[in-house]
């Protein structure tokens, strides 16, 4: 080693710098190879964990589908019920209207039958009565016819009698 007054050291530097940054560039291009593996671990990690999320996503989503498809069903078989429920009692209030009109129906032919009967009797009475009047009067008529025909006859009587007298 060379060294120079003053404690100065005279070497060349270049077999030391060379040597140097030869371990500098291993030492940086190790740095780099560990760096990219870190970050394709984290990267992979990352992927990962955003494929879980993804799924867990699509599992919360698939659920709540789910659950909204149960609930349409429900709310369908609801209506369905209701429906059904309703048919029925419209079924049970046409029935007690047919009743009821039938019944309604039975009334009034009992209220007309009774009526026509009452307007029969009565038309009876009265028809017996102009029967009984038309005989009376006829027999009346019948009789004025006799009387003047007896009249008549008497007054030719008389006129034949008086004509042969004279």
């Amino acid at each position: 080693m060379e060294t120079k007054s003053g404690g100065e050291d005279r070497r060349d530097p270049s077999a030391n710098v060379l040597l140097l940054v030869g371990n500098v560039k291993e030492y940086l291009e190790e740095m780099h190879k560990q760096t990219r593996e870190f970050l394709e671990q984290k990267l992979q990690v990352s992927i990962e964990s955003s494929r879980r999320e993804r799924q867990i996503e699509t599992d919360r989503i698939d659920a709540c589908r789910r659950d909204d498809t149960e609930a349409v069903k429900v709310a369908n078989q609801a209506a369905v019920k209701q429906a059904e429920a309703l048919a029925n009692q419209m079924a049970e209030n046409a029935e007690t209207l047919r009743a009821s009109m039938a019944k309604t129906a039975e009334v009034l032919a009992a209220q007309l039958q009774a009526v026509t009967q009452s307007l029969d009797n009565r038309l009876k009475i009265v028809e017996e009565k102009q029967y009984l009047l038309a005989g009376s009067s006829k027999g009346s008529r019948d009789m004025w016819g006799w009387i003047s025909a007896g009249v008549v006859l008497f007054i030719a009587i008389i006129g034949f009698i008086t004509k042969w007298d004279f």
